[in-house]
């Protein structure tokens, strides 16, 4: 994950969102072409928070955000979805959007309702005009932005590629704050090539290796 700009939310609330004051409130739209990975991400949000007791998959028609039965049925979002989670004692809305250019009205209602913006980048298929395009509006009204890459364990990925083309299509500014660490059978962060045998991350600042080799999530 990069990030530009704004500040990040860290810990688990483990329940449901409730009301509360303005202030304790956030709206985060995830931006990014279809099939870059945003409601497979809004899963994994949601279960790690523990707002949902297991997460979800497009393919099988089980997420929240892809409710609709035109969703289900083309295994895409085609509408603006809210899901709400608790981080910390703020409720943090997620804005999921469609990544066609079809539905860009809910895009667009997403961007207006939002204080920052996640930029879903797929590590096999880097950044898209659309998102570029994207970016700059929001940095032109100063809303807070970072860049997740997601789909580091596909075989066809390249983290350092698509790094490079975050960096080439956003700006300088978008700088790792993790590292992809793989095993024998995949390149290590900084070596270039695929990065399919990923098997945990490296936190920059925290300097905390996070392993996924169990299925679960070790701080080392």
């Amino acid at each position: 994950m990069t990030e530009t700009t704004g500040a990040g939310t860290g810990g688990t609330g483990g329940r449901a969102p409730s009301a509360g004051q303005p202030g304790s409130i956030r709206n985060v739209v995830l931006v990014g072409h279809s099939g870059s990975g945003k409601t497979t991400l809004v899963e994994a949000l949601l279960g790690h928070t523990g707002t949902i007791q297991r997460p979800g998959r497009v393919e099988d028609g089980t997420t929240v955000s892809d409710f609709d039965e035109v969703e289900i049925r083309q295994k895409r979002s085609v509408n603006l979805t809210l899901a709400p989670c608790v981080v910390d004692g703020i409720t943090v809305n997620l804005l999921d959007t469609p990544g066609y250019a079809d539905f860009t009205g809910d895009l667009r209602a997403g961007l207006r309702g939002a204080d920052s913006a996640l930029f879903i980048v797929s590590a096999t298929d880097g950044v898209d005009g659309v998102t570029r395009l994207l970016w700059e509006e929001c940095a032109a009204v100063g809303m807070p932005r970072a860049v997740v890459i997601t789909k580091i364990d596909h075989q066809r990925a390249d983290f350092d590629e698509a790094l490079a083309a975050c960096r080439s299509a956003f700006g300088d500014g978008v700088l790792p704050l993790y590292l992809p660490v793989s095993d024998d059978s995949g390149q290590g962060s900084g070596a270039g090539g695929a990065a399919s045998g990923v098997t945990g991350l490296i936190g920059l600042l925290s300097q905390t290796l996070y392993d996924y080799s169990s299925g679960s999530r070790v701080a080392g």
